[in-house]
């Protein structure tokens, strides 16, 4: 009589169980790239907020799509372009369509420091080399379709950035 042997099914982990697994491999990338950030931006003395406005800063950006883009309030965002201001980094200048609009324009130097981080930045990032280019895009799908799911906006007073 052949005996019949049963493997013991591994239980697939509950919702919660794998919420909780991808929040905690998530504020670990997170905290990388906190850091690398922090890292790339200490040697040209830069808060980490006015780098991110310079790296999103291409040509002209009204100071309220900035602070949209960064999710920052409006004091906060004339923080920031006070900042690059005083560096010599951005300007500030009347929108051509609509005077009541301010928009933020790079100087030379703003572009040229805006150019050297985007390569240190994105040039050796936490964890993208570890992933081919199908699965960078799938990533990069799966983490827009979270964000995407919840349609809130982003914090309210200080800044995300």
């Amino acid at each position: 009589m052949s005996e019949l042997r049963r493997e013991a099914a591994v239980p697939e982990p509950s919702n919660a169980e794998t919420a909780a697994a991808l929040v905690d491999v998530l504020a670990e990338l997170f905290t990388r790239v906190r850091d690398h950030v922090e890292k790339v931006v200490q040697p040209y003395d830069l808060a980490v907020p006015s780098a991110k406005a310079l790296r999103l800063i291409d040509g002209s950006m009204s100071m309220k799509e900035l602070g949209s883009r960064i999710h920052c309030d409006g004091s906060f965002v004339t923080a920031i372009a006070d900042a690059l201001e005083q560096r010599g980094l951005a300007g500030r200048e009347i929108d051509r369509g609509d005077r009541r609009i301010k928009n933020l324009v790079l100087t030379p130097e703003g572009v040229a420091l805006r150019t050297r981080l985007i390569d240190e930045l994105f040039g050796d990032f936490p964890g993208i080399d570890s992933l081919d280019a199908p699965e960078r895009r799938t990533l990069l799908a799966l983490l827009r379709k979270m964000v995407a799911s919840d349609g809130a906006p982003g914090p309210e007073g200080g800044c995300a950035a």
